[in-house]
Parts: C-alpha cells; sequence; structure tokens
C-alpha cells in the first residue's frame, strides 16, 4: 500500500482529494477541529496518523496562531511523506515533524506521553483493531483520540465508486493496447507528409476508428468518471503533444497511463473497503472500553449542500 500513496503524496498534494482541494482542508472538515485544536494545553504533544504531507498538523498551527503556548505535533504514515518546503521553514512555537515509512500499529512513542491523537481519512486503512489499541498505550490518562474517516455512503465514496466501476471496463485495458498499436502503425512521425501519410493507411485508420469506439463507450457509461480518471485527459495529450514524439517516447507514455490507471484502481479499492458502515462502527466502538476509552461524540459530517462527508468521533482515555 505505502508505494503507491508515496507516489501520490511525492506529487505534492495536501490532501487525500487530489486536485478537488487546491490547498488544505476546508469548511466542516477544518471547522470540526477547531474546539479540539483550541483546547490545547502549553507544552501538548498531538500525533497524527496517516498525516499524508501533514494536513492536520498544518491545521494545528494555523488554529494556534496567536495563542501564547508551545507544543509538538508529529505526523506518522506509512508512506514516504514530506512537508512543504514553504510550511518547514515558517517560525512558529507550534513544531511540526512528519515521519514516513511508521504503521499506527506500532507507533515509535513512549506509553502515556500523548496528549492529543488524531487523524482524517487516514486511521481506517490500518488494523484499526490494532490501531486503536496503540492509540490507547501512547495516550495519557484524560487524552483525547479524535478522528474523521471514511462514511460508506459519502459522496467522496460515491465519486469514487464510480470511477473505479470505470476504470474496471474491459474497454480501458482495450483502450490503452490500441493506443500501443496506433503508435506501432504509425511509425515515426515528423512532417505533414506523415501525417497525410497515417490518414491514407488502412490500418491506422482501423485502429482510429477502434479508439474512438471505445471512447465512445466509456463516456457513455459514465462521461463524469470518465474525465475524473484522467484516461480522456491521457488519451488526448497522446494524439496532441505526443504526435510528433519517437516510437519509444510513446510507448513509455503508454506504460506510464497504464500505471496510473492499475494504481487508481489499487488506491480506490483500499478506500472502499476502508470506509465504514453503521456495522463496522459499531464493532469498532464495541472495542473501547476495554481500550480504557469512553465515547465522547459522534455524528456525521455534511458539506454545505447537505451531502455527507464522513464520521467524526471522538474519545477519551480514562483511569484503570
Amino acid at each position: 500500500m505505502n508505494n503507491h500513496w508515496s507516489e501520490y503524496w511525492q506529487q505534492g498534494h495536501t490532501t487525500s482529494f487530489g486536485d478537488a482541494l487546491s490547498g488544505n482542508y476546508e469548511g466542516i472538515l477544518k471547522s470540526i477541529w477547531q474546539p479540539t485544536f483550541s483546547g490545547l494545553q502549553d507544552g501538548f504533544m498531538a500525533v497524527d496518523i496517516g498525516t499524508g504531507n501533514g494536513s492536520l498538523p498544518l491545521l494545528i498551527r494555523e488554529a494556534l496562531i496567536g495563542v501564547n503556548i508551545k507544543g509538538k505535533v508529529v505526523g506518522v504514515d506509512l508512506a514516504e511523506v514530506k512537508l512543504a518546503d514553504k510550511a518547514q521553514a515558517q517560525q512558529s512555537n507550534i513544531a511540526i515533524k512528519l515521519l514516513s515509512n511508521e504503521a499506527s500499529e506500532s507507533l515509535p512513542f513512549a506509553t502515556a506521553t500523548v496528549d492529543l491523537y488524531t487523524s482524517q481519512f487516514g486511521f481506517e486503512y490500518s488494523d484499526i483493531n490494532l490501531s486503536l489499541k496503540e492509540a490507547s498505550r501512547v495516550l495519557k490518562i484524560n487524552g483525547h483520540l479524535c478522528l474523521v474517516f471514511h462514511h460508506a455512503n459519502s459522496m467522496i465514496l460515491n465519486r469514487n465508486r464510480k470511477i473505479l466501476r470505470l476504470i474496471e471496463q474491459p474497454q480501458v485495458e482495450e483502450l490503452v493496447i490500441c493506443l500501443s498499436d496506433i503508435a506501432i502503425a504509425m511509425g515515426k512521425v515528423s512532417s505533414p507528409d506523415d501525417i497525410a501519410r497515417i490518414k491514407q493507411d488502412p490500418n491506422c485508420e482501423k485502429i482510429r476508428a477502434e479508439i474512438n469506439r471505445l471512447i465512445k463507450h466509456l463516456v457513455l457509461f459514465d462521461e463524469k468518471a470518465a474525465q475524473d480518471c484522467q484516461l480522456m485527459m491521457f488519451v488526448a495529450q497522446f494524439f496532441k503533444d505526443g504526435l510528433f514524439w519517437s516510437i519509444a517516447k510513446k510507448q513509455q507514455f503508454i506504460e506510464f497511463i497504464k500505471l496510473q490507471m492499475d494504481t487508481l484502481k489499487l488506491r480506490l479499492t483500499e478506500l472502499l473497503n476502508a470506509s465504514f458502515d453503521e456495522d463496522k462502527l459499531g464493532h469498532f466502538i464495541s472495542h473501547f472500553s476495554q481500550n480504557l476509552l469512553s465515547l465522547n461524540e459522534l455524528k456525521v459530517l455534511k458539506n454545505e449542500q447537505n451531502e455527507v462527508l464522513g464520521w467524526y468521533l471522538s474519545a477519551q482515555k480514562n483511569n484503570l
């Protein structure tokens, strides 16, 4: 799992929403944390699980601007992650450190040293029962566990479920094969004469017609998903920017498309498997008492359009 997420975070994303958010989390996914962050005391230690490139640690820092307290936030992720250079260089009383290749089931922190344990769309990708046990171990008495995690019926899941259904269509693989076929059939393309030659070539025209048929099928199947998965953009780039590329470079680009589709399929499958419905949530909460945790708050998060975004859960560590 960490390899494809490492590639994702290395592209510079701040959140797990990809291009859907150009900056950090906003709206309810930002405001839900304000009461928790404002309650932190001087000298606090916070841990953020599945931190990515540090979205929540950065929100903690932002929430405490102008507040005269010091603290430390450590973001932990199984993937390779990195705080943006600009954020790293900012002077603040809140120190942020990101740890890559660390599993939430076995954290590198001493027992009872953490005041606040957070995660936003990260905790659920782990073995949740082992991670819950480890959260209880590192939390101080009266320390807080606060999670935002994927709802099985959220607009995020519904959108990505459609994308996954599209890229699982056999026509996606067939389209990529056709791109490889036409790259070979066209041969070297370096002039308008070559383009004229290609248009007169029956084999090239046959493959081009098949490419158009496959594109039409996928667009009719789900036009929005076809755009969201970026496959249409890649095909357009192949015929526009890549027309005069060498055959070898065209083939490299086609391998890149294959990798992007395979990686996306893997990431979305993990996302769907990680999400919580009511039964899974109830089973999860049933393990709280044996881990010395008591539930403080549980609610469904919705955006301004009343669309479900996720679950919010807050719990507290108790005495023995």
